[in-house]
């Protein structure tokens, strides 16, 4: 399985814009958190997501950018592999 970072931005986003596609995204098990190794998990900066699977990276490309343009035209999107992830200042998601 192969992680990957993405980040999306939209031009002149709505206000409600980011939530309904991360709402969408996560439909597909793309995230806007990410998990430590010690099992806390994080929030990541608005924008941000990470998934982890099989397909190539230009096929997520591909995948997230026919989503985000379903939910407002003009996404720009940059998705990254990732082999080593490290952060702080990340917000940590409350446990339920």
């Amino acid at each position: 399985m192969i992680h990957y970072i993405i980040n999306v931005s939209f031009a002149d986003a709505a206000p409600d814009t980011m939530l309904r596609f991360s709402i969408e995204l996560s439909k597909y098990n793309i995230a806007a958190g990410i998990k430590a190794d010690d099992g806390r998990a994080y929030h990541l900066p608005p924008g941000t997501f990470t998934y982890v699977g099989k397909e190539t990276i230009n096929e997520v490309r591909d995948g997230v950018h026919r989503l985000a343009e379903t939910i407002q035209t003009g996404a720009s999107v940059l998705v990254t592999e990732a082999t080593t992830l490290s952060w702080s200042g990340l917000k940590e998601v409350p446990v339920a």
